[in-house]
């Protein structure tokens, strides 16, 4: 019994320092919005995909838009930027993972981006 109790506290007092120690790359309110820009261009195949994590509702997406960089109107396939609007739901921390691919190859991922959000 004693032992349990110990490991009860353990594991307790980790889950507590392990929160401290989490290094956040954006910090939002509950009902709060967050805005991630990605660069990206659509004239490849290639586009951003938000890998939802099922588990969670913490954050959710509200909008996603394409936003071209100007250029002269001669050049073609110059790429930009997609703006990614979240909605924070709910107090926590949760990561945002994203996949830059082409929509229908499956296997045609060539670059992953991971960002920790603290929604207080």
């Amino acid at each position: 019994m004693k032992k349990a109790v110990i490991t009860v506290l353990a594991i307790a007092l980790f889950s507590c320092n392990t929160q401290k120690n989490i290094k956040a790359d954006y910090e939002i309110s509950k009902n709060g919005i967050l805005e991630i820009s990605l660069k990206s261009n659509p004239s490849t195949g290639y586009s951003w995909k938000w890998i939802k994590n099922k588990s969670s509702n913490l954050i959710d997406s509200i909008n996603t838009t394409y936003i071209p960089i100007k250029v002269k109107e001669e050049i073609v396939g110059s790429g930009g930027n997609e703006i990614w609007k979240f909605k924070g739901n709910e107090k926590g921390i949760d990561t945002l993972e994203f996949e830059y691919k082409r929509s229908w190859d499956k296997n045609s991922t060539i670059e992953t981006k991971k960002f920790v959000v603290v929604i207080k």
